[in-house]
Parts: C-alpha cells; sequence; structure tokens
C-alpha cells in the first residue's frame, strides 16, 4: 500500500509510488492534438498516441466520403417516399386552384358590395317622398361606400306624373392575384352591376277573381254583416284605389266573377269554337279538357262544349225566403251565372264599370276555385291576344290594344321592363262537387228550353206539398256520378297556381273562412296558402278585415320596388 505521505508528495502530473503513471492530458493538450500540434515530451510517453498525431489530416475527409457513399447506397436501395413523386403535381393542382378560389371569392365579394351599393342607391332615388335630385342621391350614395369611381355615369332618371324610374350601373375591375399566371385575360376580373327602380306603376295587368258561390250568404261570424256585402265593399274599394288618374292607361283589371262556373260574356264565347249539339243562348260558360289546367295558355283553335243551363244547387241568394226553395222552379241560379252583372269584364280601365258590376254580385250555386283561376291565368296569357284583338273596337281601351302583354319585354319595340301580371284569388270555401244532366236529357232543343226555366231540385222534389212533377232524380243525373269532383278541383287548382307562378304571374290570395274549422275549410285554406306566391301574398280573414287585405294588396302593387 502506498505511503499516504508519499502519495501527497507527488509531483504534479505524475502518480504516487506504486501505481501506474497517469498520462491524462491537460485540455489544452488534447485540443493541440486535435489541431495537429505535436505535444511536447508528454505525448511522447504514449506511442498509440503519438501514432494518431502523426496520422495524415486527409483521413477524416476519405471518413466523410465513406459515410456519403454508404447514405446515398442506402437511400438508393430504399422504398420509402415513392409516392411523393406522384403526390407532387396533385399538390401543385391544388395549389393552383387554392389560388383560383382566393381571387374568386374576392371578386364575388367585391360584386356583391358594389351590386348592394347600387340597389340600395336608386330605391333612395326613385322614392317620390324626396326631393333631392335622383342623380346625386345615387352620387352620394357611392362616395359615401368608398366606391365613387365605380359609378359608370350618371343614373338614368324617368319622370313621369307620380312614377320615377332610376337606373344605375356600377363597375369594378378587380386585379388577381393568382389567375393572372392563366393567361393575360385573367389579370383582371370585371364586376359589373345594374339596378333599375320603380315608385308609380308601370304597365300591370290585374286579374280579380271572386266568389260568389252560395256560401257568401252567410253573415261574417259576431255580426250582421253578410260575406258578399263585406267583399263588395273591399272589392270596389281595391278598383278604385288601382284605376286613379294618375295610372291612366297603365293598369288593366279583369273583373271574373265565378261559382260554379265562370261566365265570359257573349263577346268571348262568340269568338270560340263551340260543339253545335251544346250551344243555346241563355248563359255563356263553356267545359274545358283537363289539359287546360296544367298550362296558362288558351287554345283557341279546339272545339269547346257549351255548359248546360241547368241548375242543381238549390242554396245561394234568397234561400231562407219562399222565392228559393226547392217548390220555385224558376232558374236564378244555374250552373252557368246567366246575368250581365255576372260576366266577365276583360281588361278594363273603366272603374265605373267595374265597380258597378261588383256592387251587383249575389251569392249563388257551387264553388269552382280552379275555374275561376284558369280564366284569370287566360287573360293574362300573351296567347289570349289573338281572342283579345278580335273584340268589338269599343271593348278594350287603345292603350290596351297588345294586352295581355308578353312575359318578358319586347326589346326590339324598346322595352326594358316586363309587364307586371297579379292574380288576386279569393273564396270563401273550397272546390266542390259539380254535376250535369245525361246527354240524353239534353241533347234536343226543347229540352235544353224546358231546363232553362224549370230547376232539377224542383222537378226532383217529391216531398211533402211538392209543385213539381216529382220525377226521381236518378232519372237526370247521378249524384255519384260528377262532372267535376272537389279533389279533380283542388288537383286542378294546384296545378294552375304552379303553372302561373312558373311564368313569374304573382298571386295574392285571400281565404274568408277563417272562423271555419270544418275539415273541408282547413284543406281550402291550406290550399289556398300552397297558391300564393309566398307565404306574405297569403290572407286569411273572416271577413272583417277584408277591406284593409284589399287595400295592403293595392299598395303592394303600386309602392317602390326593384325591377331589376
Amino acid at each position: 500500500m502506498p505511503d499516504p505521505a508519499s502519495a501527497k508528495r507527488a509531483l504534479p502530473g505524475t502518480s504516487p509510488p506504486g501505481q501506474r503513471p497517469n498520462f491524462a492530458m491537460p485540455r489544452r493538450f488534447k485540443t493541440d492534438v486535435r489541431n495537429g500540434i505535436r505535444p511536447l515530451a508528454r505525448v511522447a510517453a504514449d506511442p498509440e498516441m503519438e501514432r494518431q498525431a502523426m496520422r495524415p489530416r486527409h483521413s477524416s475527409a476519405r471518413n466523410l466520403r465513406r459515410t456519403a457513399a454508404r447514405h446515398l447506397g442506402r437511400f438508393a436501395r430504399a422504398e420509402d417516399g415513392n409516392l411523393f413523386i406522384l403526390a407532387v403535381p396533385l399538390i401543385l393542382i391544388m395549389a393552383i386552384w387554392g389560388g383560383i378560389s382566393v381571387d374568386l371569392m374576392r371578386y364575388e365579394s367585391r360584386r356583391a358590395m358594389l351590386q348592394g351599393v347600387t340597389d340600395r342607391s336608386v330605391l333612395a332615388a326613385a322614392n317620390l317622398n324626396q326631393s333631392q335630385d335622383p342623380k346625386a342621391v345615387v352620387r352620394d350614395y357611392f362616395t359615401k361606400a368608398g366606391m365613387a369611381d365605380q359609378l359608370v355615369g350618371d343614373a338614368i332618371v324617368t319622370q313621369g306624373y307620380k312614377r320615377r324610374e332610376v337606373s344605375v350601373k356600377g363597375d369594378f375591375k378587380m386585379d388577381t392575384f393568382f389567375m393572372r399566371y392563366l393567361g393575360e385575360e385573367f389579370e383582371t376580373l370585371d364586376a359589373p352591376a345594374t339596378s333599375t327602380a320603380v315608385q308609380g306603376v308601370g304597365a300591370v295587368e290585374v286579374s280579380l277573381v271572386l266568389d260568389v258561390s252560395g256560401s257568401m250568404d252567410f253573415n261574417i261570424n259576431n255580426t250582421y254583416t253578410k260575406r258578399i256585402e263585406k267583399l263588395r265593399s273591399a272589392a270596389s274599394g281595391f278598383v278604385t284605389k288601382l284605376l286613379l288618374p294618375e295610372y291612366k292607361d297603365r293598369i288593366s283589371i279583369s273583373l271574373i266573377p265565378y261559382s260554379e262556373q265562370v261566365n265570359i260574356g257573349p263577346e268571348i264565347f262568340n269568338l270560340l269554337k263551340i260543339n253545335p249539339g251544346t250551344k243555346h243562348n241563355f248563359s255563356h260558360c263553356i267545359e274545358l279538357p283537363a289539359s287546360a289546367f296544367t298550362k296558362t295558355t288558351f287554345d283557341d283553335s279546339l272545339y269547346y262544349e257549351q255548359t248546360q243551363n241547368i241548375q242543381t244547387n238549390a242554396y245561394g241568394f234568397g234561400r231562407y225566403t219562399s222565392t228559393r226553395d226547392k217548390n220555385n222552379p224558376n232558374l236564378d241560379q244555374p250552373v252557368c251565372p246567366r246575368f250581365d252583372y255576372e260576366r266577365v269584364i276583360p281588361i278594363s280601365q273603366n272603374a265605373t264599370q267595374l265597380t258597378t258590376a261588383i256592387s251587383k254580385l249575389q251569392p249563388r250555386a257551387g264553388t269552382s276555385i280552379f275555374l275561376g283561376l284558369k280564366w284569370a291565368t287566360t287573360l293574362l296569357d300573351p296567347s289570349f291576344q289573338s281572342v283579345i284583338k278580335r273584340l268589338p273596337a269599343s271593348t278594350i281601351d287603345t292603350p290596351f290594344d297588345e294586352r295581355p302583354e308578353p312575359y318578358d319585354p319586347d326589346k326590339s319595340k324598346g322595352q326594358t321592363i316586363r309587364s307586371l301580371k297579379y292574380i288576386v284569388l279569393m273564396t270563401d270555401g273550397f272546390n266542390q262537387n259539380s254535376y250535369r244532366l245525361y246527354n240524353e236529357h239534353y241533347d234536343d232543343p226543347s229540352e235544353r228550353l224546358y231546363w232553362a226555366y224549370h230547376n232539377v231540385p224542383w222537378v226532383t222534389n217529391s216531398e211533402g206539398n211538392a209543385t213539381g212533377p216529382r220525377a226521381p232524380q236518378s232519372r237526370f243525373y247521378n249524384d255519384k256520378n260528377y262532372f267535376y269532383t272537389g279533389t279533380q278541383g283542388a288537383g286542378y287548382m294546384d296545378s294552375m297556381c304552379d303553372a302561373a307562378k312558373n311564368k313569374g304571374i304573382i298571386i295574392y290570395t285571400i281565404s274568408m273562412s277563417g272562423d271555419d274549422n270544418d275539415q273541408d275549410d282547413i284543406d281550402g285554406r291550406a290550399a289556398m296558402e300552397k297558391c300564393a306566391t309566398s307565404k306574405n301574398h297569403f290572407f286569411k280573414t273572416s271577413g272583417q278585415e277584408l277591406n284593409e287585405i284589399f287595400d295592403r294588396i293595392a299598395k303592394q302593387i303600386t309602392d317602390l320596388r326593384l325591377t331589376q
């Protein structure tokens, strides 16, 4: 064991006696060896260290080459990452489409902003309640939106008596970030915006379709006012508000009263082809084929059957009096309305003529909403112009010679705004069944004459002291063999509503059965709501608000609106 004292006396860098010499090099000596500097005498004491110190310096570069060769060989033999070669083109394509999407989103954002400013500016400028220069109003809107340089010229203003039309064009050219690399034509994108607003009235055609069926004789709930009385007042007010002097030669109204059928009047009736075996002179209704209820057009090349002049419904005006019961043979309520005031009045701006007819309307017979709707669309459809042009000269006012106008504007005539077409459809019920006599009881002139003065309920009444011949009803018609069923009528109505809306006709519907909760009435209201252009175009009432509803519709037709 070494002497501790001698160990303490050992010199720095030496080992105590009896131990292996310590050749640990100080840090600076290790650095010298790495740098190729030969140590002093202390290095010579270790041959291995001397050999390493004398080894040529280029051996480290050779090791690097060997290492690199090993890695390259391993990389060449590796199969990992082969899909990367296929992914590169896909990544590039995705990057390209991503860039295009960015440009398109920027474009649509700017276009929407520009369109919004043009819409707001024309609505403000066209407002008749503001007294500023419409062109200045438009410029101010664009300036405050920071888009003054995007207004193309001044607004185009057409001013009339209580009517103003303002048109504005805007344009923005957007520099693209990414699409420019697809070619010069994609360096910029053009975002145009055009708006036209009108306050007042342009060309407006209205079909006013009024239910005068027997149930219109009922009182409005909790009142002594009959439904028909309220209708006369509300419909007359509607006509008066639309046919103001300032709207002369712009608005036309076609009046279509309907019950179980529609009396088109002798002027139109005489211009159509009627099957001679069904023709008579007591009224002017025609039977339409099922195909007619799938479209708005009217085919005047077809031969039509004239509706039988019979009465199968004992209800309606006077039903509570002795003049209207089954012991009265008179035909005051035939299937086809026969009185002058019950006829269709086509394309008129004569408020007096229209309101006079409305004031005389009486409840009668059953309900065929679909027939009223069909004639409403017919009098708005350009296909009926061939009939209108052949009417007597005094029937249609000269400014309306071209009505019904085309659905789209005729640009060859300088028209830029389409004629607006409206249907206001009113009922207090739903489509009902309708009957006709067997042909063998109506194919002879003498038979047609007999039924013109004897209603079917009187002929077949066998109750008590009946005054008629008491003939069995089944002899003349089967009450289960309907000419139209209510279900058929509902289907025809649904098809007509769709056809009209597809042509751009705006439909307002009014259901006056608001307090009636029979399933038929509920279904009838649902059908009317579905027929309307939107839920905002449908009105449900028991009748007390009928005047306000018609006033509101009249205001909407003549109010400020965007037309483009």
